[in-house]
């Protein structure tokens, strides 16, 4: 039997919308039976954007259970049955879990299909790796395929889901590789859904697609770019709370005052009800920072969800609180070093140190910079500051091909004094020095955006065979990086090759603001404390 015998199936064939929203049923999250999928509006806004809107790269940055993993692959098997020779792939964090999606999702979706339709088709393969179909009398060569599991299977993917990029970044940075270097590539043509909850800080393979999602201008976005689609807690209307609206504490109607000016200012803006404020207090608040994960208010809020095992970030949090992450003024008067941290050009991380007294001043922070050892020098110079020393670490001095090592290619270009960081057998050591020299830390806040970033993010490796625990083992990741350049600084120390001077009188430094008059970072800080009113 072909389609044409049944009449009414070839409107099914003309309309993806209509087939995806009558003819499918879905596994209940409520219950377990098979209930008729009918779109929620946040469902039905990803729908339209692949079906009505073309859109072929799209990443979800979820914080709740909205069914986005249901629809993407409700509308994988809808496509999957409907066109001959067909591939898609499920990847997600392990086995396991593409399987699941692949029997309870893809494969549930064409067995509820009224039995008339279903017998147009023949099933190939089934499997918990693979699910094939094709219309019965097509060549063998119109079978379509959705296979699911760690990995991308090879070929040309008309549909990649990819879900939990976000924690697989974070815990198995090869993983990510592997997705953003093979998977990403086998779906170029194809549409990749990207649905994912968020760990690891700003920083990582999902974070360069998520930031050119949010940066690039519409009139310069092209196929290759991402739409990002992000689904905040009050476009629910579940989350409200009547009662006493007396109760709630004047910081929540500051914070929800603060976040109407945000998202007025972005041009999406929302007024924050009492019954929402009042829910927010009662039920987000009390999480904590786990509040950023699952109760988001802004995409940024996102960013800020707790890092498990996350070794610096309390202490960065601290830093901020106090006011110690703040845009100051470096000071003339004491001598900058700088702490390498040593990869490819792309890879290598310097820090920019100076030693006020017993305070230490982040004030500057290079990465990214794809250049030569003489274009670095060249770089570091024109930044016009007073240099003391140039920390390396003690691969600098490992002999490479030409014969010329990269300190001497340093010296080579003119850069000196430069001194060699003895190597420590246990990195635990600059860590644990490094988190008693934070409580006095400075950074330069716009300068030194991603080494903050880097320390927010990095973290130590779950226990996999005892999940919810973490190991003593710094990840490899994009933050070790800049964990390591920073980690330095303590090592240096401990090795005695840097010491504080006596806290010398503070810089005078006119403020940019008429009429404030001379400011120093100490003002700064009276400003944290309320008595100073500045703008940074």
């Amino acid at each position: 039997m072909s389609p044409e015998d049944l009449p009414h199936v070839q409107s099914l064939i003309d309309d993806p919308l209509l087939r995806i929203r009558t003819l499918y049923q879905v596994k209940s999250a409520r219950d377990g039976n098979m209930v008729p999928f009918i779109p929620t509006p946040e469902q039905e806004i990803i729908l339209n954007a692949i079906h009505r809107d073309g859109l072929k790269k799209i990443i979800i940055l979820k914080a709740r259970q909205l069914g986005m993993s249901t629809v993407i692959n409700v509308i994988m098997a809808d496509l999957q049955i409907w066109n001959g020779g067909w591939q898609g792939t499920i990847v997600d964090e392990d086995h396991k879990a593409a399987a699941l999606k692949l029997k309870y999702k893809v494969k549930a979706a064409f067995e509820s299909m009224p039995a008339e339709i279903r017998s147009l088709f023949l099933i190939v393969s089934s499997n918990e790796s693979e699910f094939a179909v094709r219309f019965k009398g097509t060549a063998a060569d119109q079978v379509s395929t959705t296979f699911a599991g760690k990995n991308a299977r090879g070929g040309t993917n008309q549909f990649l889901h990819i879900s939990e990029w976000g924690p697989i970044q974070h815990q198995d940075p090869p993983r990510s590789e592997e997705i953003m270097t093979g998977a990403i590539p086998s779906a170029k043509e194809g549409i990749v859904a990207i649905e994912t909850t968020w760990k690891g800080g700003k920083g990582g393979h999902l974070w360069s697609l998520t930031e050119r999602a949010i940066t690039t201008l519409p009139e310069h976005v092209t196929a290759e770019d991402y739409t990002l689609f992000f689904f905040p807690w009050h476009a629910d209307p579940q989350y409200r709370t009547t009662g006493d609206f007396s109760q709630i504490p004047e910081s929540i109607h500051a914070y929800f005052d603060d976040k109407e000016a945000y998202l007025t200012s972005t041009g999406k803006p929302h007024t924050f009800t009492p019954e929402q404020r009042l829910w927010y207090y009662k039920v987000a608040l009390p999480k904590g920072n786990q509040r950023y994960a699952e109760y988001p208010t802004t995409l940024e809020e996102c960013f800020l969800a707790p890092v498990p095992g996350a070794i610096y970030a309390q202490l960065i949090d601290q830093a901020r609180a106090e006011g110690r992450i703040a845009d100051f003024p470096w000071s003339r008067e004491h001598p900058v070093h700088t702490f390498w941290d040593l990869g490819s050009p792309e890879n290598t991380r310097v820090a920019y140190v100076q030693f006020v007294g017993r305070e230490i001043h982040v004030i500057d922070y290079d990465s990214g910079l794809d250049l030569t050892p003489a274009q670095r020098v060249a770089h570091l110079r024109a930044k016009g500051y007073t240099y003391h020393t140039h920390h390396l670490p003690h691969d600098a001095a490992a002999r490479e091909r030409g014969g010329l090592n990269f300190e001497d290619q340093l010296k080579q270009a003119g850069l000196a004094p430069l001194t060699i960081i003895p190597q420590t057998n246990n990195l635990w050591t600059g860590i644990n020095k490094m988190t008693e020299l934070l409580p006095r830390i400075w950074f330069h806040k716009s300068r030194c955006e991603k080494l903050i970033a880097g320390l927010d993010a990095y973290h130590t490796r779950e226990d996999r065979t005892n999940p919810g625990h973490q190991t003593s083992t710094p990840v490899h990741d994009w933050a070790s990086h800049d964990a390591d350049a920073f980690r330095y600084i303590g090592e240096a120390m401990a090795a005695g090759l840097v010491k504080n001077g006596p806290q010398p009188p503070p810089p005078r430094v006119i403020s940019p603001i008429e009429g404030l008059g001379d400011v120093t970072p100490h003002v700064v800080r009276r400003r944290r404390e309320g008595k100073v009113v500045t703008a940074m």
